[in-house]
């Protein structure tokens, strides 16, 4: 069976933003029931990045596309997940193979 690639979260953050650290505990959480990668960026390290994004952090991008921020809710982040790996074809073409395997 062809393996999944997986769903890079990364997190838009800067040091000391307590919503940022809540984010990333929350994506560290979800970790362990539906695998993807996970990363931080600083935004203050990019200049780009500050400019766009300013004060509002924390930003999510889900495979470097924007999904939430501000204040985001752990049912918020794992259902932004759950669509992304949705809309790849391999993931639902493998979802479909589990819920055929499990009826039996």
């Amino acid at each position: 069976m062809p393996t999944e690639e997986l769903i890079q979260v990364t997190i838009l953050s800067r040091p000391g933003c307590h919503l940022c650290e809540v984010v990333a505990k929350m994506a560290h959480r979800l970790q362990s029931d539906m695998p993807f990668d996970l990363s931080q960026v600083n935004i203050d390290e990019d200049a780009a990045l500050s400019a766009r994004y300013g004060s509002r952090i924390p930003v999510v991008l889900i495979d470097r596309v924007e999904r939430l921020s501000g204040r985001i809710m752990e049912r918020d982040l794992r259902q932004a997940i759950k669509r992304a790996r949705w809309r790849r074809p391999i993931s639902r073409i493998l979802s479909r193979l589990r819920q055929r395997l499990w009826r039996g």
